[in-house]
């Protein structure tokens, strides 16, 4: 079972990719409304492993809240803009969102996925250009290769850049992913990794 934590876009476009590879999905939500619900507090005990798709704000009320185990796997694709800083969150103290998720769920192996693409290309994505590029980052070796497994069988082109401290370089890609977007007027367009 795989748990994700928020129902928004992200997190649902992920479930339909995971639902087609045969995985079973849940939703983990403040108020579960659906059978495939349920609510945050220790939604991760049993999971298989964890995907935290919730606006960046919330991190720091939700993640305290998971039950995350020693050793499981929290994959984060969040994003450290928005609307607003999470309780506990101080830039100064911080480099990046996800030294702030590893901050709060030391217990756990937290991976930056999934956070440099509009989350209408997350599952089986088709560019004429190829692969769009995912990079993936964390502090332990198994952890990122499930990360990058799951990003592979979702049809990206996963690509491990090292601890988790590379996490801001993840997270200003998905800001100029941003900038981008509003400058083409568009979400149709992906970042890809050429090689010679």
């Amino acid at each position: 079972m795989i748990t994700i934590v928020g129902a928004g876009q992200v997190g649902r476009s992920l479930a339909q990719g995971l639902e087609v590879l045969g995985k079973s999905v849940r939703f983990a939500r403040r108020q579960p409304e659906l059978a495939q619900e349920v609510g945050l507090q220790r939604c991760a005990v049993g999971s298989d492993y964890v995907i935290l798709a919730t606006p960046f704000m919330a991190t720091g009320d939700v993640v305290p809240q998971l039950g995350l185990e020693t050793g499981q796997v929290l994959i984060d694709a969040t994003n450290p803009f928005g609307r607003g800083w999470p309780a506990g969150y101080n830039g100064a103290d911080f480099a990046s969102g996800g030294e702030f998720v590893q901050f709060l769920a030391p217990q756990a192996h937290v991976v930056k996925c999934f956070n440099v693409i509009g989350f209408e290309h997350m599952n089986k994505p088709q560019f004429p250009g190829g692969k769009p590029f995912m990079p993936v980052c964390g502090n332990q070796a198994q952890a990122k290769a499930l990360a990058m497994n799951l990003a592979t069988d979702l049809g990206l082109d996963a690509v491990d850049i090292g601890d988790i401290s590379k996490a801001a370089l993840v997270e200003n890609m998905g800001l100029l992913w941003g900038a981008l977007r509003d400058v083409e007027g568009s979400r149709d367009f992906a970042f890809s990794l050429l090689r010679s």
